[in-house]
């Protein structure tokens, strides 16, 4: 996005009090464009580019000129000619995605599966059957995924996100040992780990709380399947609050029984009530009581308040995010350190006694 230009007439001096008026003035109406703007790109840029296959029978999709290949493990990469570079690096990162959606989800999980990468969205239109607007498309029960190297209106997409995002949808579906899970669910956690930190999306979910409110869980289903904003907010609440339920406690165990109550066949709304303790409605209710909170820098931002407001709750969560997972880091390190020193002191009382 360009850099906003703030413009002040070559009369008025700002620092006397003359021109501080119409100064206050230009900075109001500069950060009002400014979230307008902010608006209209998350309907533009931040409608959801990534869609889940209905599930069914095993399918094929037509992706010929995906014609070359790499060997992951168990997982195969097919790609365009011209697109040597991107596949490589997707597949140097692609074991780490899968081992940190494994820990995330709380299972060892079957890593079989061919990715195809093309370059242009409208071929995985044409060949999957999905909606004009995907980038990406994973077929969950197959374990197929497509993605494209440009959105549908030619702009580079965020491969990373992009094939992250598909392979959470795999590996839920294995986890859940195919689980019929809400369309909310199944994106809701894709969104999650795919991308823990959006701006576009946290943007158009508070656009929904001080606006025409937030849909309930019942609605969401129908909001994937309605216009550009209906359907960005709906994958923005859903990541929210799936974000939410893997925060619920800190070394996100909840979450993690929720998932295995579910691949052992539990009913869906009984899994959250055995994992959590409380009803999904009551889980519900508790984020949303807090909403209004979280994105109340929406409003300030429009009344002309410092526009640093904007990023400050996703700038806090992702601290928050960091220290978490630095804490953890030491915590293995201290370990693995106890269990060397222990080694060696092992070792030399066998020495000793010999």
């Amino acid at each position: 996005m360009p850099a906003a230009v703030q413009a002040r007439p070559p009369s008025i001096d700002p620092r006397s009090s003359a021109g501080r008026g119409p100064r206050r003035a230009v900075v109001r109406a500069g950060l009002t464009w400014l979230a307008g703007l902010l608006t209209a790109l998350v309907l533009v840029f931040g409608a959801p580019r990534v869609a889940l296959a209905e599930h069914g029978e095993p399918i094929r999709w037509e992706l010929r000129d995906a014609s070359q290949e790499l060997i992951v493990g168990r997982a195969r990469l097919r790609y365009e000619p011209g697109l040597e570079k991107a596949a490589h690096k997707l597949a140097d990162r692609l074991p780490g995605w899968w081992s940190d959606i494994e820990e995330a989800l709380g299972r060892d999980l079957d890593d079989t599966m061919t990715i195809h990468l093309v370059n242009h969205a409208g071929m995985v239109a044409r060949a999957t059957g999905m909606p004009v607007w995907v980038s990406g498309v994973a077929h969950s029960a197959s374990g197929e995924i497509a993605i494209a190297m440009h959105n549908p209106d030619g702009s580079r997409s965020d491969l990373n996100t992009l094939l992250r995002h598909e392979l959470v949808h795999v590996a839920l579906h294995r986890a859940t040992n195919g689980a019929q899970l809400p369309r909310w669910f199944h994106e809701g956690v894709a969104e999650s780990l795919a991308n823990e930190v959006s701006l576009m999306r946290a943007e158009a979910l508070a656009g929904a709380v001080f606006g025409s409110g937030v849909p309930g869980l019942d609605r969401l289903e129908a909001e994937f399947h309605g216009d550009g904003r209906q359907a960005s907010v709906a994958y923005a609440a859903a990541r929210d609050f799936a974000t939410w339920l893997r925060y619920h406690d800190p070394d996100e165990a909840h979450f993690r029984q929720l998932i295995s109550q579910l691949y052992n066949g539990r009913e869906f709304v009984q899994s959250f009530e055995d994992a959590y303790g409380v009803t999904l409605v009551e889980l519900d209710q508790g984020w949303r009581s807090g909403l209004m909170g979280r994105f109340i820098w929406l409003p300030l931002l429009g009344s002309g308040s410092l526009p640093f407001l904007l990023v400050g709750p996703v700038v806090v969560f992702a601290w928050i995010r960091r220290r978490r997972r630095l804490a953890a880091d030491w915590a293995r390190l201290e370990a693995e350190d106890q269990a060397e020193w222990a080694a060696r002191y092992a070792h030399m009382g066998a020495v000793g006694s010999w």
